[in-house]
């Protein structure tokens, strides 16, 4: 016998639950051992059964949930994927199977065609269920007088119609986590739909209305919610929305409306991410910001938004640009700031880092005449990663260069692409203007100019004059100890480890 067959039960369960369901199925013919295995699986994924007949489509997960019922080994299931189909008739049975093996996790994949409306015994039965993902369905007014879905901690509806969201929130009393996607056609949420969900932390709306409440609805909507996500979804009040939530840590936004009040004054949010190509506003002090992420945005007035929020720990700009006819460039004046982030965000002009005294990581991706950094503006930075974007970014003059890099020359990282020592080995002077690098530790070098460069192009553009160049420049790193150079991709690198490499050379 093999010493995979003398594992343990429970962990050959645990190993087939990882398998596809056909290499499931093929494994009950290797011995009599593992006849029963796949029955004990805690994981059933029945989409990899999907054939273009339909009918037999539905035959073989029949055919398979027989085997499981018939079987003394399939008592509970933990989780369960049905894919979608339009014969109610075949989705009670497997709903029905669900609840007689205590499924905890259940999911419905999107349907083909018309949606289907979801069999009530869904409602009726599975009580028991902690999880929950339907898609491509249509779910009906469910009328019940005890909750469905007592014991429901997530819940995730994509591209679904609900006939009454606020009789179907209200059969999961307990939820935490709901993802809602509706269709175009949808009705909008009334936001006194989720009042039933007190202890809902987690909610992320996609392509759907919420409608207006008034604000003597009662108690706040949403008591317990901590992040908040909408994706391309319309509020007839942003102010109403965000005011109902009271306890609100994180607020991430794509394609807001043009008119939306993102957050106020005496907001509690810590963390706040915007997607879009619309105008950014802010200029009201906002405090507890700590974490902001802007993606694709204009902004409106940088110096303003950096103003507004001074308690700033984390800022990430990706494909940031500046309104037409504002003031260019960013100062980044941040006394908390720990990480900075910009990429692809030469049309915001140029980013100065001025003042930072916590700054310890800082990334910059794109064209580096963009960027620059003040005399002691980050004295406790360890770890800064330069990607230029354009060759020769300063024409070959080592002085800018250098006036770039020396306020950087005491981080303990440093990971750079082909420009800097390119740029280092043309006009670098020797003796005392030489920049040292005394402080750093670690060293990472991609002389690939970009993702699609093949090993053989690094091979001929690493000439000799390149390698003496590296080597030239690892002197100035006398306590360096790690060196990286990444020669095609992220993942494939070649690695060397060292102590104290100058004495070697």
């Amino acid at each position: 016998m093999d010493l995979i067959s003398e594992l343990p039960d429970e962990l050959l369960s645990r190993i087939i639950s990882l398998l596809p369901l056909k290499d499931m199925l093929r494994s009950s013919l290797l011995s009599r051992r593992w006849r029963h295995v796949w029955t004990t699986a805690r994981a059933f994924d029945f989409g990899g059964a999907a054939v273009l007949n339909t009918d037999v489509f539905i035959s073989r997960i029949d055919r398979c949930l027989e085997h499981l019922s018939a079987s003394p080994y399939c008592m509970t299931i933990p989780y369960i994927f049905f894919p979608g189909i339009q014969d109610s008739e075949a989705a009670d049975r497997w709903i029905r199977f669900a609840a007689a093996h205590n499924v905890a996790r259940l999911e419905f994949g999107f349907g083909v065609g018309d949606r289907t409306p979801l069999p009530l015994s869904l409602f009726e039965l599975c009580r028991g269920l902690t999880s929950l993902d339907i898609s491509g369905y249509e779910i009906p007014a469910v009328l019940s007088i005890s909750p469905a879905f007592p014991s429901l901690r997530s819940l995730s509806l994509s591209d679904v119609i609900i006939a009454d969201p606020q009789t179907l929130f209200a059969q999961c009393p307990v939820i935490e986590r709901l993802t809602v996607e509706l269709p175009d056609d949808a009705d909008p949420l009334p936001a006194s739909a989720f009042r039933s969900c007190p202890l809902l932390s987690t909610l992320s709306l996609a392509d759907c209305t919420v409608s207006h409440e008034p604000p003597s609805a009662g108690p706040p909507a949403f008591p317990s919610l901590r992040a908040l996500k909408l994706d391309n979804v319309g509020v007839a009040d942003s102010m109403s929305l965000l005011n109902s939530c009271p306890v609100i840590a994180e607020l991430t936004i794509k394609d807001p409306p043009e008119v939306f009040t993102f957050l106020g004054p005496r907001h509690t949010i810590s963390t706040l991410r915007i997607f879009c190509r619309s105008v950014l506003h802010l200029s009201l002090p906002f405090p507890s910001v700590r974490t902001l992420v802007l993606f694709d945005v204009q902004v409106a007035s940088p110096p303003a938004l950096l103003q507004s929020l001074q308690g700033l720990e984390f800022l990430s700009l990706e494909r940031v640009e500046i309104e037409p006819g504002a003031d260019s460039g960013i100062q980044v004046w941040a006394p908390r700031m720990r990480r900075l982030m910009v990429q692809d965000s030469e049309k915001l002009g140029t980013v100065v880092v001025a003042n930072t005294p916590r700054l310890c990581r800082l990334f910059y991706w794109g064209d580096f005449r963009y960027l620059r950094v003040f005399e002691r503006a980050a004295p406790k930075l360890e770890e800064a990663f330069l990607h230029s974007t354009v060759d020769d970014p300063f024409g070959g003059n080592y002085h800018l260069w250098k006036n770039l890099m020396q306020p950087l020359s005491h981080v303990r990282l440093l990971s750079v692409n082909w420009w800097f020592i390119c740029e280092f080995m043309q006009g670098c002077p020797v003796g005392s203007e030489q920049l040292i690098f005394d402080k750093l530790k670690e060293f990472h070098w991609w002389p690939v100019k970009s993702a699609v460069d093949q090993f053989e192009q690094f091979t001929r553009r690493l000439s000799p004059r390149v390698v003496s160049s590296l080597l030239d420049f690892l002197k100035c790193c006398p306590n360096v100890q790690h060196l990286c150079i990444v020669v095609c991709s992220a993942i494939t690198f070649a690695s060397r480890c060292f102590s104290r490499l100058v004495s070697l050379i």
